[in-house]
């Protein structure tokens, strides 16, 4: 059962929010009913292929999905890893099971085997929801061989012709299953149980599982929308993974349905195509990293699209240079709300009607009247004065209070009075607003991709030549970070980066997006004087050596520079 591993808010909490209206004990499902009826003949999606789905369609076919699920043997808080890219069939999928009284796990395209499996076997999840081929990746034989190792017992594949014993999702969407079994025989979930599993940024090792109950994740982006101002009017382009917290709850789709707008949902992140989309379906607000906000303003073709529909974009996953949003309203005529969250719960939003100093240069104040934050110390846990850096620790009616099944880290990343340590160093602005300084945990914000340093270095020490290893971040103009991999090698052998991308993809298969992009290979790894591991010092090193890169070739800036293998 999924109660097992799940650690829910304490009952005085729980009374508290309920007293308070912030969690009303409706369902995810019962919420977006309610919403595919009001809205019914109101345009709720739009495809790259320019197909339309309105509400009632939605509403129709996640309800024809569920009951498919339902007659496939899943019940109640079944778990079902769902890992399909920005489409349609990704949307109606995610609300099939949703509906269904199932939980997915919100996996990214790029993820392979190595997370897939951790992901499966952690969560007991008993499907696995996939596209037939993305590029030159063939999911369905990924499936095979996770079945191969005892995981996953269903698999449903949209896109392509599925294998023997594999489910079409495809068939499922055009069989009207709805005429002849009725929606009555889908359970409902209890409001205060996870409805979606989503994934942290994986500081610690391989990425957590993040329980979102129905009453805490409705609130979520119930709040979000009100604070961006959605409504009918509004059109949404996301291009960022749909299956991001971000994408999905901040505001995101569930937001957009929530009050009767539109998601444009992109396939490509090519900024001529998103150019495209934004002038046909005359989107208002574009969701966006700040790597995709630079790609729109440095466009060499930009002035040959129309893009005055748009209003705001809404930005988040690194900080936005404060360079970079000046240049949005003079030009792009839009203005930008930032926001600084996390998939655990706290988001912290500037707003709409900020000045530019707030709007521009802050990320923003909690986004819930019940939201409480201290900002601290992390060695000793105290808090530090006003506009001293330190740890944001936060605590509200939409944060988690422990990761499912992970006791042990749980009592090193939650307070005992429940606040989670966010890991990002920040100070509090004079306005009540937080600006982020960096990151305390040990982890590569590589564009709003965190990726684990840990978890790299697990995979680096079983290469054969690899004695000993430390991955940090290093600085990037478009990305912000990159991962830079220090090796020291094992006598008379030798390494390339390219060879240790190899070893990485085919040997350890993990998500191409966490390779190293440097490779510095050293004689020691630096300690400190008590004897552990300095990585501040190998930040300093990565970062003189790029400097010198810089010098040698003449470039005109080390942070614009590919990286490359630099072996001393």
């Amino acid at each position: 059962m999924i109660e097992k591993g799940f650690i829910g808010w304490p009952d005085e909490f729980g009374q508290r929010y309920r007293a308070d209206g912030y969690w009303q004990d409706a369902t995810i499902g019962e919420i977006l009913d309610d919403r595919f009826d009001r809205f019914a003949t109101r345009t709720a999606l739009i495809g790259d292929d320019g197909i339309h789905y309105s509400y009632a369609e939605i509403g129709r076919l996640a309800t024809r999905l569920a009951l498919h699920l339902s007659k496939s043997g899943f019940k109640t808080y079944d778990r079902i890893i769902h890992q399909i890219p920005n489409s349609p069939e990704s949307v109606l999928t995610f609300l099939g099971i949703l509906k269904a009284g199932a939980v997915p796990i919100m996996t990214l395209p790029p993820h392979r085997e190595s997370e897939i499996a951790h992901f499966a076997s952690l969560a007991n999840a008993r499907g696995y929801a996939i596209a037939s081929r993305v590029r030159d990746f063939d999911f369905q034989e990924l499936a095979e061989v996770l079945q191969k190792r005892g995981l996953l017992e269903a698999v449903f594949v949209c896109g392509g012709v599925p294998r023997p014993g594999f489910h079409s999702i495809d068939d499922f969407l055009s069989d009207p299953i709805e005429k002849t079994v009725a929606a009555g025989i889908i359970p409902r979930p209890d409001p205060d149980l996870p409805a979606v599993l989503q994934l942290s940024g994986g500081t610690t090792g391989m990425s957590k599982l993040i329980p979102r109950t129905h009453n805490d994740y409705a609130y979520n982006f119930l709040r979000s929308a009100e604070v961006c101002g959605l409504d009918e009017q509004t059109v949404m382009l996301m291009a960022v993974p749909q299956a991001h917290n971000f994408a999905f709850a901040c505001p995101g789709l569930l937001g957009i349905l929530a009050t009767g707008g539109c998601e444009v949902i992109a396939s490509s992140t090519a900024t001529d195509h998103l150019m495209r989309l934004i002038q046909q379906h005359r989107v208002t607000h574009f969701v966006a990293v700040p790597t995709m906000i630079l790609g729109l303003l440095d466009h060499p073709d930009r002035h040959l699209y129309d893009l005055s529909s748009l209003k705001m974009i809404l930005t988040g996953g690194s900080k936005l240079n404060p360079e970079v949003a000046l240049r949005l309203r003079p030009e792009l005529g839009c203005e930008v709300q930032q926001v600084m969250g996390m998939a655990e719960g706290p988001l912290y939003w500037t707003r709409r009607d900020d000045p530019d100093d707030i709007a521009l240069h802050t990320q923003g104040r909690p986004q819930s009247p019940a939201d409480e934050f201290r900002i601290v110390d992390p060695e000793t846990g105290v808090d530090v004065a006003p506009g001293e850096v330190g740890e944001l620790w936060c605590r509200g009616p939409h944060t988690i209070r422990g990761y499912y099944r992970a006791d042990e880290h749980n009592a090193k990343a939650f307070s005992a009075d429940g606040f989670y340590k966010s890991g990002d160093l920040v100070r509090l602005h004079p306005s009540g607003n937080i600006v982020v300084e960096g990151r305390n945990k040990d982890c590569i914000n590589r564009g709003g991709e965190k990726i684990s340093a840990e978890e790299i270095e697990n995979h680096l020490i079983a290469h054969p030549c690899v004695l000993n290893c430390a991955v940090v971040a290093m600085p990037d103009q478009l990305f912000g970070e990159k991962c830079c991999a220090f090796v020291v090698l094992a006598p008379d052998t030798s390494l390339t980066l390219e060879a240790l991308g190899e070893f990485l993809l085919r040997e350890r298969k993990i998500a191409r997006y966490k390779l190293p992009e440097r490779l510095e290979i050293l004689e020691a790894l630096p300690l400190t004087n008590v004897g552990k591991l300095n990585k501040k010092m190998l930040r300093e090193i990565v970062l003189q050596r790029m400097e010198a890169d810089l010098q040698q070739h003449g470039e005109s800036h080390p942070l614009q520079q590919p990286m490359r293998n630099a072996n001393a």
